[in-house]
């Protein structure tokens, strides 16, 4: 007959010994990665944006026509409820109160259409070529080129884009 030994005791403090040894490990990779002298709020926000850019440049093809429909339609909604709930319920309390809601929502609705418009086709900032960029923080891979803070690489321009304000990939 085998016989088991169990020892309580040894396994806590083992436990303990190998937790207390890997966060000395992840605090000191940690330290090592994080440690330059250049490192500032704009490098660092770089490096935490990284996997959010990776996202959209290799997805957004196939989910950006689906953001515009969906943008389209929810506009679209909003009107038709509007028409088909908001006015007749508002005429029938209010005539001079329901006239002033559809100039102000007409007003709204032109607003919203001519903005998204202008977002869609206003075409976005690059940085100056050919110039000395002193606050460059990097350097972009795909480029080769100075990046100033929160620049970030577009793949469909094939261009660094100035604080990647917006992009749209539908019209280009």
């Amino acid at each position: 007959m085998i016989t088991v030994h169990w020892t309580i005791r040894r396994i806590p403090e083992s436990l303990h010994d190998f937790v207390k040894t890997f966060f000395r490990k992840c605090h000191i990779t940690f330290r090592s990665l994080t440690y330059n002298y250049f490192l500032d709020q704009s490098y660092a926000a770089d490096v935490c944006m990284e996997p959010m850019f990776w996202f959209v440049d290799n997805f957004t093809y196939a989910i950006g026509p689906l953001f515009v429909v969906a943008v389209v339609a929810l506009t679209a909604s909003v009107v038709s409820i509007a028409y088909w709930i908001g006015i007749p319920y508002w005429w029938n309390r209010n005539s001079y109160l329901c006239i002033i809601l559809v100039i102000m929502g007409h007003w709204l609705l032109l607003n919203i259409v001519f903005h998204y418009y202008m977002a869609v086709v206003t075409h976005p900032g690059f940085p100056p070529e050919g110039e000395l960029i002193t606050e460059a923080v990097s350097i972009c891979k795909k480029c080769i080129a100075p990046k100033p803070p929160r620049t970030h690489h577009c793949s469909v321009c094939n261009r660094c884009i100035l604080k990647m304000d917006h992009h749209c990939r539908i019209l280009f």
